[in-house]
């Protein structure tokens, strides 16, 4: 056999371990994995000194496109995820309209086939609104479906039409028909009657800072929330998932959910790991992200419960707006959107945390590949480097000292990227490959626009 390419010199990383070996890719798929045997090869890629892990998936992304494109598009927001070593993401229902029936997805799906550069999963909108459609959504490829518990924004109504259940009634529901599928439910966890309680309490007191945002949506809220979820999945027979926890009170109330038998995944993402509330009013609209980045001790425990495993995914919450979107928030947050970009600097950061020991790079597999592969149904063809999967592989020099810098982004919102500009980090993607192609090397985007392909859940 003679390769496509080979990758030779590196440690391969899995959820177990790491161990010396060679790599061979022919036609997108691992032909070999070899320890010195070296078989012949179009092209070889020399990685000594470097790791490689299965290819990383982003389980929490928004582009934005269609209806603003001019805040993220699935050509620069998929070449984001390739400059930042992610071979898949998971994007999110919020679009014009939101991804509530199998129609809206086959548009969907027509608008991004000739623009990505990585591969890409599709989650459904499960709201009380379109109940009668999950059903079709489901066949229709979705890896699972998410549920907001707040109404939508002031003045993004189109963009979550069908992504709602604001009532207990309606959420179980959403739960029953979603279990019906055997899908996943994604649900943001915060209800609507607090958030617009204390909403109104802010504005009732003149306060329209990032603090009275922080303030408006309280730990407890996302607390209740989730707890009640919990049970209400499991009485309709639902998978759930808990969407990015903001700190280590709700990680440990889901724990104790675990250790009396209640079946519930929970996603946590960077900000919430490396911000506290004292570096959210110094980035004001631009730190205003929903569930609120917390006080510094939920952000250090956070730490605790990822390392106890109480936590199964690391997703970015990418979250692309315009710059003056976000610079309304200085003088009114209530009239900023909430959200913030991260696709690019999540690997970067978490490599940078083994490098201060706060995890292993066998943990970074496991939470930002093999758990996601596993429990959304793409196992193994992503989240593994076995012989006969796609060939999707992150490449990574731990080595690497490098500054973040937001002018150098693949994104089209990289006037936002504000939250880590400027930080030192340790650790760096060199290499992303998805299905045999090298679509990043060295910084640079090297892979062929509309590369990348719809991945569905496997029956």
């Amino acid at each position: 056999m003679k390769a496509d390419l080979l990758l030779h010199g590196g440690t391969i990383v899995t959820s177990e371990g790491q161990y010396r070996a060679d790599l061979a890719i022919k036609n997108g798929r691992i032909a070999a994995v070899t320890d010195g045997l070296n078989p012949e090869a179009e092209e070889t890629l020399d990685v000594t000194g470097r790791y490689l892990l299965p290819g990383l998936i982003d389980t929490h992304v928004h582009i934005r496109s269609p209806g603003h494109d001019d805040r993220e598009d699935f050509a620069t927001g998929t070449r984001a995820a390739a400059a930042g070593g992610i071979t898949t993401v998971f994007e999110h229902p919020i679009s014009v309209p939101a991804v509530s029936s199998s129609e809206i997805l086959t548009r969907r799906w027509e608008k991004c086939r000739d623009d990505a550069y990585v591969d890409y999963a599709f989650l459904g909108a499960a709201g009380e609104e379109n109940l009668a459609d999950i059903p079709d959504l489901a066949e229709a490829g979705v890896v699972a479906f998410k549920t907001f518990l707040h109404a939508a924004p002031p003045g993004r109504e189109k963009e979550f039409e069908g992504l709602t259940a604001t009532g207990d009634g309606a959420l179980y529901e959403v739960f029953r028909a979603v279990a019906e599928t055997g899908r996943i439910s994604v649900i943001h966890a915060e209800s609507d009657s607090m958030v617009q309680y204390y909403i109104d309490q802010m504005s009732a007191a003149g306060r329209n800072d990032i603090v009275a945002h922080m303030d408006s949506r309280p730990t407890l809220n996302e607390v209740v929330s989730a707890a009640g979820a919990v049970k209400m999945a499991e009485a309709a027979g639902a998978r759930l998932m808990i969407a990015h926890i903001s700190g280590a009170t709700v990680a440990r109330h889901l724990e104790e959910a675990r250790e009396l038998g209640h079946g519930v995944l929970v996603e946590t993402c960077p900000h919430y790991l490396f911000l506290n509330r004292e570096d959210a009013k110094v980035l004001g609209p631009y730190a205003k992200i929903n569930p609120p980045i917390r006080p510094e001790e939920e952000r250090r425990e956070l730490w605790d419960a990822l390392r106890r495993g109480s936590v199964d995914f690391i997703g970015s919450d990418h979250g692309p707006f315009s710059r003056a979107e976000k610079e309304a928030g200085w003088d009114d947050i209530w009239g900023a959107p909430a959200g913030a970009v991260g696709i690019e600097t999540m690997v970067p950061l978490m490599l940078d945390a083994v490098n201060r020991d706060r995890l292993t790079l066998c943990d970074v597999v496991r939470l930002m590949s093999e758990n996601a592969a596993r429990e959304f149904g793409i196992w193994p063809n992503k989240g593994s480097l076995d012989v006969g999967t796609d060939a999707d592989i992150t490449v990574v020099d731990m080595d690497c000292e490098h500054v973040v810098e937001r002018e150098a982004m693949q994104t089209r919102a990289r006037d936002c990227a504000l939250l880590y500009d400027g930080w030192q980090l340790q650790g760096r993607p060199e290499t992303t490959i998805v299905r045999g192609e090298v679509v990043m090397h060295d910084g640079e985007i090297t892979g062929t626009r509309g590369h990348g392909g719809m991945i569905r859940a496997c029956e």
